[in-house]
């Protein structure tokens, strides 16, 4: 039963589960067929090699990899589920304030919540960073390439 518990063959399901969320709904349009289509593919075929490692290695009967959660580990998983929660507002927001505020907002709030020493000075820098990041990402989307963003929904005038 402890096997159930190996990196490896946890690994595996993972990405096993991805590849299946992301090849549903795919369809017929050419857009869909050369990076999305490969990048399944390619992840697919990491989580066949994960799995073909774990099966070896219960073969010849090595140790297992266990997977054990550490403090360390809690803390790690708990900024994972954070960052997921802030990552799903963001794109329930972006639909009512428009692409760049929510982006701004998303990036101050990540800033923000990943800043371990909170000093005045890490603090600014997690204000004035992502505030660079968005003026630099739009002049260089809406300037040079000219790719059109979502609008606000919220304040649609």
């Amino acid at each position: 039963m402890k096997r159930l518990a190996d990196r490896d063959l946890l690994t595996a399901l993972m990405l096993f589960a991805v590849s299946a969320m992301f090849s549903v709904g795919s369809s017929s349009d050419p857009k869909d067929w050369a990076f999305p289509l490969l990048a399944n593919y390619v992840t697919l075929g990491i989580g066949i090699a994960f799995l073909a490692k774990f099966l070896y290695a219960t073969a010849v009967k090595h140790t297992p990899d266990l997977l054990e959660m550490t403090a360390e580990n809690w803390a790690a998983a708990i900024d994972v589920v954070v960052s997921l929660v802030i990552v799903l507002v963001y794109l329930f927001v972006m639909f009512g304030l428009g692409f760049w505020p929510a982006s701004l907002a998303m990036l101050i709030l990540t800033s923000l919540y990943l800043t371990r020493e909170r000093t005045a000075r890490n603090i600014r820098l997690a204000f004035i960073v992502p505030v660079c990041i968005c003026v630099v990402s739009y002049l260089i989307f809406t300037q040079v390439f000219y790719v059109p963003f979502p609008e606000s929904g919220w304040f649609a005038g």
